[in-house]
């Protein structure tokens, strides 16, 4: 034969069996198996059939059978399918002899056949488990599908998908060596944000080299490759910057600070009230004079000082400018003959701050800030009107000619909580709006630290005339301090309910109203002693507000800075997001809720407080008898809390110091080292 034999008649019989002369025959010249014989309780198909003997007559009209019982019904063709398929399955399984052995199958006396070409699809039918088991699979887990490491296809491919490929496993290789070293490194504690899957990894590696692909053009190889260089250089600082920057955290980011109101956020400091008192001093601001040029007012100012400001104001004749136009307009104090309280008529503003777009590398030209509440660009006529201007007072001696600033007095009999025992510390907030001397406390509230209960939650009517009660920020509205009732202390009213992370800001109440701002701050000075610690976030506005210098302060925006320094601050609604997992200031136009914000304010300087403690507890402090006690070794450190330089000073600022101070990269910081190095190692040797 010209062609080799193959095997693809070798389940055929052979059509000549018996008389086939060739050697290596390609059909089968096995016996054929017997066929087995048909089961004697399964009737054949032919009794089934009407004998038509008569065919050539036109059939005749079936006749309706009817039986006297159940069981002398014929079995139907579906229940005769049904038997005989049961009767095969029973006849499968290996029966048991009478002496209680299994008894021999008789496939091992057949005779062998070679196997029978099957179907890819018939076989797959059959090891598919849906068809074997009529009860259907068990319910399937949703698994991640791992994410392949293949360069994306993107057009005018610079070297081609080979070396894309290569590249990508370098970079991915990098990216798993920074974040193995970032998740091994517990201290300090990091954003769980920046911890990263496997996924997350390849998707990161993936989009790195598709950008440099997009980008490089020609020279993508060198850009890559110096790419890889900076990675395998990359510290841990820098792989958390990179990171931030990088669309994946921000998505991370904002899957993290969505409020989470399942279930409420408890926060463990593993201190009981009393030990969480004991380590709040570590927290207090220490010299607050660094904070003067920053709003707050650590001294009264003299009532020389107040009088000169007063004069000023008087010589000016009231004229002022528009906190939310910037327009100047004259107030009128008591009115003018015309029964005005401002001039240059209404005001129109955008309610909304204006918005920074960030620039990308595409962008070429300078991009416009805009206002979100209309999308118009900054210097566009404003999209509210209001019917008076208003203003802000910020210098320390005008406020003090509205109102004198007092230091918080001595009291030796600070008032009580609703539990009859002395409050260790207060956190307190205050909500203002516009008349017509600047702007003024209208509502004040205080809780008890760190159990969070009431102390008092009052209205307050200003001194001035009211222009606006800025009620979309301060929760106040007119028909409040029009229904309000007088303030009146009631020692037998039970302690409230701690609050919970659930409450709804939006629910109104009653609250009373206190005839002055005069009377408000003395309210808080009854549960105050110099010596109370005194919690707020920007505190500088409600202290000022109030006009009080209060010694032992607490800001959780000193206690949270911004990275790029003062005035840059967080909100309390993202820090309470962020730290607390609580959604607060979702009442919408209906404005905040001061005690919401201070219970907030409250729970952040816990989560303070906790940190500290870890600190501490690592250096050697203990309670000892319900005192906290520093280490003998050490010396103890002094309570208190110095500011740092990332609060006070910008990002610009800290490095242009470190710059001209010698600490940074230069030739000047080099030598320094350098020097310093070998005086030490002379100094050494001559000591030997």
């Amino acid at each position: 034969m010209v062609f080799s034999t193959t095997t693809l008649f070798k389940g055929i019989p052979c059509p000549q069996p018996d008389a086939c002369g060739l050697t290596n025959c390609i059909f089968s010249h096995e016996p054929v198996p017997e066929k087995p014989q048909r089961s004697a309780d399964v009737p054949p198909a032919s009794a089934q059939l009407t004998n038509s003997s008569h065919a050539s007559e036109p059939p005749s009209k079936r006749q309706r059978v009817t039986y006297e019982r159940a069981a002398d019904k014929p079995p139907s063709k579906a229940d005769l399918i049904r038997s005989q398929l049961s009767h095969e399955r029973q006849f499968s399984k290996i029966a048991p002899s009478a002496s209680g052995k299994p008894a021999t199958p008789a496939s091992l006396s057949r005779a062998v056949s070679p196997p029978l070409k099957t179907n890819g699809k018939a076989l797959q039918a059959a090891n598919n488990p849906r068809i074997i088991d009529p009860a259907g699979p068990p319910p399937s887990v949703a698994i991640a599908k791992p994410a392949a490491l293949n360069p994306r296809l993107i057009p005018n491919d610079p070297v081609g998908h080979a070396k894309r490929s290569i590249f990508v496993k370098h970079i991915h290789g990098e990216m798993v060596r920074l974040n193995r070293q970032l998740v091994d490194c517990k201290s300090p504690p990091r954003d769980a944000a920046l911890t990263l899957v496997e996924n997350d990894l390849v998707r990161l590696a993936l989009d790195e080299e598709e950008k440099l692909a997009l980008a490089s053009g020609n020279v993508y190889a060198n850009v890559i490759k110096n790419r890889i260089a900076a990675f395998r250089k990359m510290t841990l600082d820098d792989w958390i910057a990179h990171l931030k920057s990088t669309d994946l955290f921000g998505k991370k980011e904002d899957t993290a600070n969505k409020p989470i109101v399942d279930a409420p956020f408890v926060i463990e400091t593993g201190l009981t009230p009393a030990e969480e008192v004991a380590v709040l001093p570590h927290l207090i601001i220490k010299n607050q004079t660094l904070l003067a040029k920053e709003g707050y007012i650590p001294t009264p100012p003299t009532p020389e000082q107040a009088a000169e400001a007063a004069a000023a104001v008087e010589a000016s004749k009231n004229y002022e400018i528009c906190d939310r136009c910037t327009s100047r307009f004259q107030v009128f104090p008591n009115r003018s003959e015309e029964g005005l309280l401002t001039s240059n008529g209404s005001c129109k503003f955008h309610p909304n701050r204006k918005i920074f777009p960030q620039r990308t590398k595409a962008d070429t030209g300078p991009k416009e800030p805009y206002y979100p509440c209309c999308s118009q660009t900054v210097g566009s006529e404003g999209c509210t009107v209001f019917d008076h201007h208003v203003f802000k007072v910020s210098s320390p001696a005008r406020l003090a000619a509205v109102m004198p600033f007092i230091v918080t007095p001595s009291n030796e009999d600070p008032a009580k909580d609703a539990h009859a025992e002395p409050v260790k510390a207060v956190a307190f907030d205050c909500e203002m709006g516009y008349t017509t001397l600047g702007m003024e406390m209208i509502r004040i509230t205080a809780v008890s630290w760190p159990a969070g209960e009431d102390l008092f939650d009052v209205l307050v009517r200003p001194l001035g005339i009211v222009l606006d009660l800025n009620s979309r920020f301060s929760g106040v509205w007119p028909e409040d301090m029009a229904n309000a009732t007088p303030y009146q202390k009631d020692p037998s009213v039970p302690a409230p309910p701690p609050p919970t992370a659930t409450s709804d800001s939006t629910t109104k109440k009653s609250i009373q109203i206190i005839p002055s701002p005069h009377q408000a701050r003395n309210l808080l000075c009854s549960f105050l002693t110099p010596f109370t610690p005194l919690l707020g976030h920007a505190i500088d506005n409600d202290l000022n507000v109030v006009r009080l210098c209060h010694p032992t302060i607490i800001d959780t925006i000193l206690l949270y800075p911004h990275p790029r320094g003062l005035p840059m601050r967080y909100g309390l609604k993202m820090l309470s997001a962020k730290f607390l997992r609580r959604a607060i200031q979702q009442g919408g136009e209906r404005g905040h809720d001061s005690r919401e914000d201070s219970v907030a304010t409250g729970e952040l300087v816990r989560v303070k407080v906790r940190d500290k403690w870890a600190v501490l507890r690592a250096t050697g402090w203990k309670f000892d008898g319900g005192l906290l006690v520093s280490p003998k070794a050490q010396g103890g450190l002094e309570a208190g809390t110095e500011l740092s330089e990332d609060a006070l000073s910008s990002a610009a600022a800290r490095k242009r110091k470190k710059r001209d101070s010698g600490e940074g990269g230069s030739l000047l910081s080099f030598l320094q080292k350098e020097g310093q190095m070998i005086n030490h190692e002379d100094g050494k040797g001559q000591d030997t």
